[in-house]
């Protein structure tokens, strides 16, 4: 098995473009989505839609920071 380096970049705030992105949660868990215009409640910046594809359900997380991976 071989080593990967993975690189990102940390967005601040809210990411300026569409895009996939890894989201990084309070938990401190990463999961990868895609931010769109309406990826967040307009009310609450760091609250995120997550979309579980077993049982086909959003749920809300708090997003504590934005990856974007840097090939």
């Amino acid at each position: 098995m071989s080593n990967k380096i993975l690189k990102f970049e940390l967005i601040e705030g809210l990411p300026e473009d569409n895009g996939t992105y890894f989201v990084l949660l309070e938990d401190g868990s990463i999961k990868e989505g895609y931010f769109g215009s309406f990826s967040f409640p307009h009310h609450q910046e760091y609250i995120i839609r997550i979309a579980n594809c077993e049982d086909e359900e959003f749920y809300y997380e708090k997003c504590i920071g934005w990856l974007k991976p840097i090939e």
